[in-house]
């Protein structure tokens, strides 16, 4: 009897040990690390019920607004929940992973995603990826996964299948691996996921931005995947009776070969007003916050730090003004925190900016290679 409850011991400590090995490699290994990584694990580090505005959508999220230069603006606080490309497949199940640790004041969905115009795009795998390889194994993952996979399901619930083979990879992985393990220790990260490019870009194309306030009425459809799951998406909303949330989009510089995707954002308006909430299209007349498509972006989709800055400072005073959204008190060291974050805000600005002039190009985002760098760029005290 003493011999099969040894026996037993030995075998459950050796399965033990081999799930926590593949655990650990899972996590910290064998896997694809990089900014949606690290801005994804970064969300799960912030205290519960912490945050005043938490920010949804793709690239222009991350590009676009600034949480440290909030915070240092109006004393809000935010974080971005965004993946580069990110696909309207995806929207649902992220805002539920935002709602089981956060209840901000506003919650605020940018819906390039719903904008692609091809099926490719919105199914490719890169783009789902970018999401769910990073979020817990729990039941929103694996609802995501019976909607919207169709193969290949164990590779999504646990991506060490996808990933056995990138050995090869790890020196690169380690550059953000390593950032994460930091940020996770500290419980922070300092640019709470911004990314952005040293650039002031000019459009070789003819800008159709002082038109577009005139041309709300131009619309053309989703594709069939777009709109269907926009609606699922609005329909969640409602049923959970989310009066927290607004759908908006954010500025960009609109020539001839992307209007047809401005008209699409056109619809997607009436659709977002159809289920009872608002659609804040500051694409349309980007001229109200201050944004000029000749200073303020890096390239047709994102603004640089100068625009970044700009347009923060503009959209938190709005969500101030129109939704109420004001400071929540804040314990000491949360308020240490935020603090921290402001100054390597500023120091990220200023460094971008020192980057712009001698105009050098180089895309920032947040790794321990760039905050060493920033520490030079810190307010002195």
């Amino acid at each position: 009897m003493k011999k099969n409850i040894f026996r037993f011991i030995k075998v459950f400590c050796l399965m033990l040990a081999v799930v926590l090995s593949l655990g650990f490699l899972q996590e910290y290994v064998l896997c694809h690390a990089d900014h949606n990584r690290q801005r994804i694990k970064g969300f799960y580090d912030e205290d519960k019920q912490s945050l005043d505005i938490v920010f949804l959508g793709a690239s222009e999220v991350y590009s676009d607004f600034a949480p440290g230069c909030a915070y240092q603006h109006s004393g809000i606080t935010s974080y971005l929940f965004a993946t580069q490309a990110n696909s309207i497949l995806n929207y649902k199940a992220q805002l539920k992973n935002i709602l089981s640790r956060q209840n901000p004041q506003l919650i605020v969905v940018e819906l390039n995603g719903a904008l692609y115009g091809n099926e490719a795009d919105v199914v490719k795998e890169e783009n789902l990826r970018n999401y769910a390889d990073n979020v817990p194994l729990d039941c929103t993952k694996l609802e995501w996964i019976s909607d919207n996979v169709s193969e290949n399901h164990q590779e999504y619930l646990f991506p060490i299948l996808k990933y056995h083979g990138v050995w090869k990879d790890i020196p690169s992985n380690m550059k953000y691996q390593s950032t994460i393990a930091g940020d996770k220790m500290r419980g922070y990260n300092y640019l709470k996921g911004i990314l952005n490019e040293t650039k002031v870009f000019r459009s070789p194309q003819r800008s159709m931005n002082s038109t577009l306030s005139k041309l709300a009425d131009k619309k053309k459809p989703l594709t069939e995947i777009e709109e269907k799951n926009l609606r699922e998406l609005l329909q969640y909303c409602k049923d959970e009776n989310l009066n927290n949330v607004v759908f908006v989009r954010f500025p960009h510089i609109v020539v001839m070969r992307t209007y047809e995707r401005f008209e699409r954002s056109n619809t997607i308006g009436d659709i977002v007003n159809e289920y009872g909430y608002d659609y804040l299209n500051l694409e349309r007349d980007i001229a109200q916050t201050g944004i000029q498509d000749d200073k303020h972006f890096y390239n047709l989709d994102h603004l640089n730090v100068y625009g970044q800055k700009l347009f923060t400072e503009y959209l938190t005073d709005y969500f101030s003004k129109q939704y109420g959204v004001k400071p929540r008190e804040l314990s000491g060291s949360q308020k240490a925190e935020w603090d921290e974050c402001a100054d390597y805000y500023s120091a990220y600005f200023n460094y971008s900016d020192s980057l712009i002039k001698k105009g050098e190009t180089r895309e920032l985002s947040e790794d321990n290679e760039l905050i060493e760098t920033l520490q030079q760029y810190l307010p002195k005290k």
